[in-house]
């Protein structure tokens, strides 16, 4: 990747979840054909598409992001990921990221199959698709003890290395949870996450994150909504809700 951004390009990221392949949307699920117009104005726009370890080396090195850098990113592994957006991406030579949840993918071996198959997950190009952590059963870690917190990173990364899946030390707060409003609490979470050797971490927020990256744990993402038109796509991804300083 060669690195010739701007220090003035904020970094872009995406929440998506859900992926229709009918004409069925919702707040969680946009349509193929939306999913679609999206990509391609990512792609005529000259947006950059990275994965987690594109800019987990950027938080190491201090070296420059492309230009125009976006993150795009999946939450829970539902199978759709797979069999719809997949597809979609490699259309359009992009590059995605699927945080998954364990006790979602052991769902997906069920005939119900709305999450992710390991085969799903070991099929995926590398180079394409990267995945990392969203908790083992998507319980708010605001909810959890600094040592519940703990128990359940180790327990997401036994659960995928003993299934050879490969994943960043990257994680995305269920509901975009975490002590926001309490300093003391906030500092002990995010101090409990870097202990336990996760690099990158994500919130909601809707802002686009200024560069360089400065506090990785609480990187705010865009939540693109399969109710909202494409206007309001674009409006966010130039945008976001505000810049976010540092």
């Amino acid at each position: 990747m060669r690195f010739f951004g701007s220090k003035n390009d904020p970094l872009r990221v995406l929440m998506y979840h859900k992926i229709s392949s009918n004409t069925y949307r919702d707040y969680l699920t946009v349509t193929k054909e939306d999913l679609e117009e999206q990509f391609l104005f990512l792609s005529q726009q000259g947006y950059t598409p990275l994965l987690l370890s594109d800019l987990v080396k950027h938080v190491r090195s201090g070296n420059p992001l492309p230009r125009k850098p976006v993150l795009i990113t999946f939450d829970d592994g539902y199978r759709d990921n797979y069999t719809t957006m997949y597809p979609v991406l490699k259309k359009y030579s992009l590059k995605a990221n699927i945080f998954l949840v364990p006790a979602f993918l052991e769902q997906g071996e069920t005939p119900q199959d709305n999450y992710l198959q390991l085969s799903d997950l070991h099929s995926m190009d590398p180079n394409l698709i990267e995945y990392g952590l969203h908790s083992y059963d998507h319980k708010s870690y605001k909810q959890l003890t600094l040592e519940e917190i703990e128990q359940d990173i180790n327990k997401c990364r036994q659960y995928l290395q003993e299934r050879k899946i490969a994943y960043q030390d990257c994680l995305a707060y269920p509901y975009g949870a975490f002590p926001k409003r309490h300093p003391v609490k906030r500092r002990q979470f995010l101090n409990t996450l870097s202990g336990n050797g996760i690099i990158l971490a994500f919130r909601i927020g809707n802002r686009l994150n200024a560069l360089p990256l400065r506090r990785s744990l609480v990187i705010q993402r865009l939540d693109i909504r399969g109710d909202e038109p494409f206007e309001l796509f674009k409006r966010k991804l130039q945008k976001g809700k505000k810049l976010m300083p540092f």
